[in-house]
């Protein structure tokens, strides 16, 4: 090949395109073959092209159609990812845990505040909820079919209440108070877990049972986290012998100072909408005193494939594999055309990432199918000992997260595919190329959030629950940016430096910072604006209205399909329409405007026929005779930063003779706008 077909495009030279079936493309040194061996190598680099592999090796129409199988095959397996991640997601779950946590939660358990009211809660309405011995007329039910909370909604086993305490002296008295306090109880941690027994000395309630033993996770409390062991005690599958076990356990002082938290763990089954409900309820006991309610109802479809809809969702499911396969396919041709610099490539990684995370969902989804049936048929053998379903539920909520996330990398990867024109890709060409902008300017906004992060959480963190830790107080400034706030808490806090606080935060962060990220983006908004303006590439939406366009004309139609965007064919020309044309030319804005000036084109105005005429005449005349005229030689090849030094100083002159002519229209406006003050003057 010619040095000007195999230039390095960095240096501003186009490349040609060259056809992997061509005759004219050159293996590289080293890569000699047989005849045989390079017709079947040939064949088979062509039996799977994709666009990032076709680019700059074929012409564009090729590319476009490429594009648009990439984008038919994808835009089917989103379709089939939404339908297998949304199909099993309703609106019943929301009513189902909403129905639950009014009888729990909203019922006296949010509002427990010591020991007292956590035994009133429990000996109350925690038992009128889990027991329905009578009808609401208080006629006794007889049939166990009916004896369901809220009628409906079947307990799988029995409750069980588990506590986790810490040892006497697990912190450290100051020298002054020893003498005053003999006992010290610090926050939970599995150094100062206490394991020995305690009151009563005999059940599982009063010695200590391992997590191994229990099968209990580890939970994330408000005050922190706490081990799956501890003391627990069953109830009973009646209301009388449970409230007798609870009689045993306030007597006995089962609640201690050195209690750190108790957990309330129950599981309901509703038949009617194929439903579980994995239910905890945690009370904490701080070392400060006091108590702190929390809970957490896991909604879950344990139990899949029950109707013809779940049929069909699994047929989705083998799709969904299938589309996964296909991607793991091209991926690999990718990475074996590329190689290292495959990685390079954003949309690459984030293949990678969706494939990697589709793959998490299709193993665990499997093990589900094939384990999940076998678990629970043990579990529900259990009627008279507690059911333990927390593994089964972190295990699918786990799924579940690990789903939204692929889906959302998913719908971030349609931005691949949305030049269809030049208005659909400013987006994602802004974002690309102020990315680095952005992330340098981001270090000095984070270095000032955090500044203010902090002082916020010194001034107001002992006394408001929203800057009570660093991260709540980070949290909360950035609610102040979206106007979610509560100002007079603030004011109250501290009279002072509150509203100073307030408003030198609002003024630098929002006024100035934010504003900046927002020039950032603006600017290079305008340049990707001004590019795609002045390109005249064939694009996806033109190669689609051509098609359409054909088999029309073939139909006989094609007269209605006169573009509002074509050539007027009475001659006439809009201001618009010469601009669009100058920057197709690759014109800069001062030339522009120079031309403009030159023939004294108004821009409400419609350049008519003659003008028109007039325009194309003188600059015919103006062209230069390549024919007869002698070039020199082109001067000697320059490198890239010479050019680009040079770059920058003709644009930062066409800078300064823009301005300058800017001012001299200013100065002849106003000279004119004195000749006509002196004319009307004048007698």
């Amino acid at each position: 090949m010619s040095n000007e077909a195999t230039a390095d495009p960095r240096r501003g030279q186009s490349r040609e395109p060259r056809d992997l079936e061509s005759p004219e493309y050159e293996r590289p040194s080293g890569e000699e073959h047989s005849p045989r061996q390079t017709g079947w190598r040939k064949r088979f680099e062509n039996l799977w092209v994709t666009r990032q592999m076709a680019e700059g090796t074929h012409d564009k129409t090729f590319e476009i159609q490429l594009s648009l199988k990439e984008l038919i095959i994808y835009v089917l397996f989103l379709i089939v990812f939404n339908i297998v991640a949304l199909g099993m997601m309703s609106i019943t779950y929301y009513y189902y845990t909403k129905v639950l946590m009014g009888l729990f939660v909203e019922n006296d358990f949010e509002d427990i505040k010591t020991m007292a009211d956590f035994w009133k809660y429990v000996e109350s309405p925690l038992i009128d909820g889990l027991f329905w011995d009578v009808w609401y007329n208080d006629q006794a039910i007889t049939s166990k079919e009916d004896r369901n909370i809220l009628y409906e909604n079947r307990m799988l086993g029995i409750p069980r209440m588990r506590q986790v305490k810490v040892r006497n002296n697990s912190c450290t008295v100051h020298e002054e108070f020893r003498r005053t306090f003999s006992t010290c109880y610090d926050y939970f941690s599995s150094t100062s877990e206490d394991t020995e027994p305690f009151g009563l000395g005999t059940g599982t309630a009063w010695t200590y049972s391992s997590p191994e033993k229990l099968d209990t996770s580890n939970y994330w409390g408000w005050l922190g986290t706490y081990g799956g062991g501890g003391f627990y005690e069953d109830f009973s599958i009646h209301s009388e012998e449970t409230l007798e076990k609870i009689k045993v356990l306030k007597e006995n002082l089962w609640i201690t100072r050195g209690t750190r938290a108790v957990f309330i763990d129950f599981t309901l089954y509703n038949a009617n909408i194929n439903l579980f409900c994995i239910i905890k309820l945690t009370v904490e006991f701080p070392p400060t005193g006091g108590a702190m309610p929390s809970w957490d109802f896991l909604t879950l479809r344990l139990l899949s494939y029950q109707s013809k809809y779940d049929y069909f969702i699994f047929a989705c499911e083998i799709l969904f594999i299938c589309f996964i396969i296909f991607f793991t396919l091209e991926e690999v041709r990718e990475i074996i055309h590329f190689k290292f610099q495959y990685i390079r490539s954003f949309w690459n990684v984030l293949d990678l990432i969706i494939i990697t995370l589709s793959y998490a969902c299709i193993i665990f989804n499997i093990f589900q199918f094939v384990k999940l049936s076998d678990v629970l048929q043990g579990l529900l053998k259990q009627k008279t000992t507690f059911a333990n379903f927390d593994h089964l539920g972190r295990l699918q909520v786990d799924y579940n997260n690990m789903e939204a996330i692929a889906l959302f990398f998913a719908w971030v990867k349609i931005f691949k595919f949305i030049s269809f024109n030049k208005t659909m890709s400013q987006l994602s060409n802004t974002l690309s190329r102020c990315a680095w902008d952005i992330a340098g300017f981001s270090i000095m906004f984070f270095i000032v959030f955090c500044a203010f992060a902090q002082l916020s959480y010194l001034l107001f963190g002992s006394q408001l629950e929203r800057f009570s830790t660093f991260i709540n107080a980070m949290f909360t400034l950035l609610r102040i940016l979206l106007a979610d706030f509560d100002y007079d808490a603030i004011e109250r806090a501290n009279r002072i430096l509150g509203p100073l606080f307030f408003v030198t935060y609002i003024f630098f962060v929002f006024f100035v910072l934010l504003n900046m990220f927002l020039a950032i983006i603006n600017d290079t908004y305008s340049e990707v604006k001004s590019e795609i303006s002045s390109r005249s590439d064939l694009e996806v939406s033109d190669f689609l209205w051509r098609g359409v366009t054909n088999v029309f004309h073939k139909l006989g139609y094609g007269h209605k399909l006169a573009r509002d965007d074509g050539p007027r064919q009475d001659g006439r020309i809009t201001f618009r329409e010469i601009r669009d044309t100058l920057r197709k030319c690759n014109f800069s804005e001062l030339e522009i405007e120079m031309f403009f000036a030159k023939y004294d084109i108004d821009p409400d105005q419609v350049v008519g026929e003659v003008e028109t005429r007039k325009m194309l005449a003188d600059i015919e005349g103006r062209k230069f005779d390549t024919e007869s005229s002698t070039h020199p030689k082109s001067a000697p090849e320059v490198t890239q930063q010479e050019f680009t030094v040079l770059e920058g100083r003709v644009e930062r002159m066409e800078e300064s003779i823009s301005t300058t002519i800017d001012k001299i229209e200013l100065i002849l406006v106003q000279l004119e706008k004195m000749a006509k003050s002196q004319n009307r003057n004048q007698p």
